[in-house]
């Protein structure tokens, strides 16, 4: 198995998310959601990265749903917001809400749609390393369904998982969905 830090290397160095990639992986998501997510349902996402599929068409195609953002504050853990709260841009370069947007409870969320820099097919996710997201995954309910957002180059064998590490119960691409638990495509 390899390490975190080559996979993120890895990763790292793959091209560009395409566009057809990154379009067809959110029609999946947005058809996982058709069948997943009831009205009102409280969905966290995140505002992409240039090198992140833009989920941002996903909420425009279900407003029906309760839609949230996080924030990486200067010190601690992300937090959670409202989609349409006002944002500002972060020093990293990416948009997030304003310090003083109102925060929502973790245990609200009923849907998480995670970025990640890879992903294997039994719910392993590599972040960028700092553990922001697995201790937001590990503040939420137990039931909140946890959707790994990727394309399928980005799917590798076996993710190393650590003790503060927290699965996927499904991760879409922009050619199948895969139910972690037994790993069926959709």
């Amino acid at each position: 198995m390899e390490s975190k830090d080559r996979l993120r290397t890895g990763a790292r160095n793959l091209a560009p998310i395409t566009p057809w990639e990154s379009e067809g992986a959110v029609a999946n998501l947005i058809r996982w959601l058709d069948r997943h997510a009831p009205a009102r349902a409280a969905v966290l996402t995140y505002l992409a990265m240039p090198s992140e599929i833009d989920p941002a068409p996903a909420v425009q195609a279900r407003p029906d749903l309760r839609w949230f953002v996080t924030r990486t504050p200067p010190r601690g853990g992300l937090t959670i917001h409202r989609y349409d709260a006002p944002r500002e841009r972060h020093p990293y370069g990416y948009e997030q809400p304003v310090a003083d947007s109102r925060e929502v409870p973790p245990d609200e969320v009923d849907v998480v749609i995670c970025p990640g820099l890879a992903f294997d097919p039994h719910g392993g996710r590599l972040g960028r390393g700092a553990g922001y997201y697995d201790a937001l995954l590990a503040s939420l309910r137990p039931d909140a369904v946890k959707v790994g957002l990727t394309v399928e180059r980005r799917l590798v064998p076996e993710v190393p998982m650590d003790e503060h590490d927290v699965p996927m119960d499904w991760i879409v691409t922009e050619r199948r969905v895969i139910e972690v638990a037994g790993s069926v495509p959709t």
